[in-house]
């Protein structure tokens, strides 16, 4: 549980500088502003901000799943049933991202 707790923190940091930094550069790409710099720095950066944004939310439910278990008990079998998920949204993310590349 100690270890979960400690991946939610650093993942919502990461998930958060990431979400940010991410919409600055949609919004400066929608006005023009250094449009292609943007448009390559947004097609490098979706593949890491979709695996941070899994670990965050991954680690939010198990964290919800997990929270009448007591700390010697271990965590619930759902947790790996919450894991299990979060790696196949991530390979559907990366297949969806290499199988279809953007045309713009």
């Amino acid at each position: 549980m100690n270890k979960i707790k400690s991946l939610h923190s650093v993942s919502s940091a990461y998930f958060f500088a990431l979400a940010l930094t991410y919409v600055v550069m949609v919004l400066a790409f929608r006005n023009g502003y250094m449009a292609e710099f943007f448009l390559a720095l947004m097609r490098i950066m979706d593949i890491p901000f979709a695996f941070v944004s899994l670990l965050y939310g991954g680690s939010t439910l198990a964290l919800q799943i997990n929270m009448g278990v007591d700390e010697e008990g271990g965590s619930s079998p759902w947790t790996m049933a919450v894991l299990a998920v979060c790696l196949i949204l991530f390979g559907i993310v990366v297949f969806i991202n290499f199988a279809f590349p953007s045309q713009f």
